[in-house]
């Protein structure tokens, strides 16, 4: 499903905008004039909370980002984290608090006064017409507490991360482990792990990554009984690859675990492939190769009755940027069918999740629906059966420009200080510096830039009228453009880098 036809619905701006279409997919898009990235949706019994993080409050910071859709998937209210760091990111959510009132608790990395990125819970209240955050944690510690998924696990909430090489878990329910910061941690002394994912199935935790060995990422597995034993681990269980590998994902169920990882491949770009592991010890079956000769890289997997669904990150080639790609395989891997989630601009996958109902959720992050914008995209299929069906569909689409950003100035034609502004050369090439024009009566000291990826990554920043090329590699980026004079207007241009 390509819609080229989506510039037209920009013009109706701060509303959310309905076609006529099949009720079985629904797309809504949310965000405002800057970088707005997806991070996980969280589907509940009468609403649906979607995470991720934004820069488009206009501040120089970016902060959580937390959006709930009501039980008609309408855009219900919004809010940010608190101010107080320079970055905070939503990563991912408990859908439930010890009352079981339908509150969640938010779980971020924020970068907090010890220069160290800190773990930081959020509980918040939904409260129909708006949300509020009722209590914050943060839990300091001196090394960077990168969390990377919240789980379920021996009745209480855990999340599971990494730091500084090595893997952690951290009991969020009990009150001595938050107070000392009490991370039950894993990793080998002089090897660097770093984790991608956790499951739970059976009150057995999953947990998936990689292992530095001589300078190369390998895929591995580890996991952990129901009285919070280590039981195994598999370092590398496909030995065929040879230059770096991750393990993404782990599919656990009924019918066995399957494992997603991506791969490095010789003379080709990335791909992933399907391996099937032994309950009792993760001993691996034999690789399925799910990639042809484009890039493919794999995100996350779960099982939907006897099938696997899996979502990635494909690049089809056709000039219209990558794409979301959901994908239903057999129970060992093989596949059935699929379908691209995607527009003729950049689109990149986050999460997926499943509701009580059997629907399937998918959130991520897409450009230019909102004034050329990264906003945060959020599909939901009402059963597997439509995944063949995506390409050829017009989803019932939603966009809201967020009202919470009105006051959040962004490319601003009608301010003298932003009508002729400019990069000169661009294109250009990496070993080039190129020129920031227009900017007359502004002091070279004064002027501040930040250069984005089309996937709204953070590659560059600085102040002068000037950009030096030469860390940032080939492709197109997002320059935005402001004056420390005038902190709330700024300017977002493209500059592309060539040969």
């Amino acid at each position: 499903m390509k819609l080229t036809n989506a510039i037209a619905f920009l013009t109706l701006s701060f509303a959310v905008i309905t076609v006529s279409a099949q009720s079985d997919i629904q797309l809504r898009i949310v965000g405002g004039p800057l970088v707005d990235e997806g991070a996980a949706v969280i589907p509940l019994s009468n609403s649906t909370y979607v995470l991720g993080s934004t820069s488009s409050h206009a501040a120089g910071t970016v902060r959580g980002y937390i959006i709930n859709y009501d039980e008609n998937f309408q855009f219900a209210w919004s809010l940010l984290t608190p101010y107080g760091s320079p970055v905070e990111k939503i990563i991912d959510a408990w859908g439930f608090v010890p009352e079981g009132n339908g509150d969640i608790t938010i779980m971020s990395k924020r970068l907090g006064q010890n220069q160290s990125y800190n773990l930081v819970l959020h509980t918040v209240k939904n409260l129909v017409d708006e949300g509020e955050i009722v209590s914050t944690v943060e839990i300091e510690h001196p090394l960077n507490q990168l969390p990377v998924a919240a789980v379920k696990w021996r009745g209480s909430r855990w999340a599971v991360g990494s730091a500084e090489g090595d893997g952690w878990l951290l009991n969020i329910d009990d009150p001595l482990s938050i107070l000392d910061a009490s991370y039950t941690t894993w990793g080998h002394s002089v090897r660097t792990e770093e984790v991608e994912s956790a499951r739970v199935h059976n009150d057995t935790l999953v947990v998936t990554g990689s292992t530095e060995i001589d300078g190369i990422k390998q895929s591995t597995i580890w996991a952990w009984d129901s009285n919070g034993t280590p039981i195994w681990a598999r370092i590398s269980p496909d030995t065929a690859l040879t230059g770096d590998n991750v393990a993404n994902d782990i599919a656990l169920g009924p019918n066995g675990y399957r494992l997603l990882y991506s791969y490095d491949r010789p003379e080709l770009p990335a791909g992933h492939g399907i391996l099937s592991l032994n309950i009792d010890d993760g001993t691996p079956g034999t690789p399925v190769s799910t990639s042809g000769d484009i890039f493919v890289e794999g995100c996350k997997m779960v099982w939907v009755g006897d099938k696997l669904i899996k979502l990635a990150h494909i690049d089809l080639n056709i000039e219209t940027g990558t794409d979301i790609v959901l994908t239903t395989l057999g129970s060992n891997g093989g596949y059935v069918n699929s379908g691209v989630l995607g527009t003729d601009f950049d689109e990149s996958p986050a999460n997926i999740s499943l509701d009580s109902q059997g629907r399937i959720w998918i959130i991520g992050t897409t450009y230019g629906f909102l004034n050329g914008s990264a906003s945060i995209c959020v599909y939901r299929l009402d059963n597997i059966d439509v995944i063949p069906e995506i390409n050829s569909t017009t989803p019932g689409l939603g966009i809201k420009n967020d009202p919470m950003f009105l006051n959040s100035v962004g490319v601003s034609q009608a301010s003298p200080l932003f009508a002729n502004i400019s990069l000169y050369p661009n294109p250009t090439n990496r070993s080039s510096r190129v020129t920031i024009q227009g900017l007359d009566g502004v002091a070279n000291e004064e002027v501040v830039w930040s250069i984005y990826s089309l996937r709204g990554k953070s590659c560059l920043s600085g102040v002068s009228k000037s950009i030096d090329c030469t860390r940032l590699a080939l492709g197109s980026y997002v320059v935005v453009i402001s004056s420390s004079s005038t902190p709330g207007l700024f300017s977002r241009l493209s500059l592309n880098l060539t040969e």
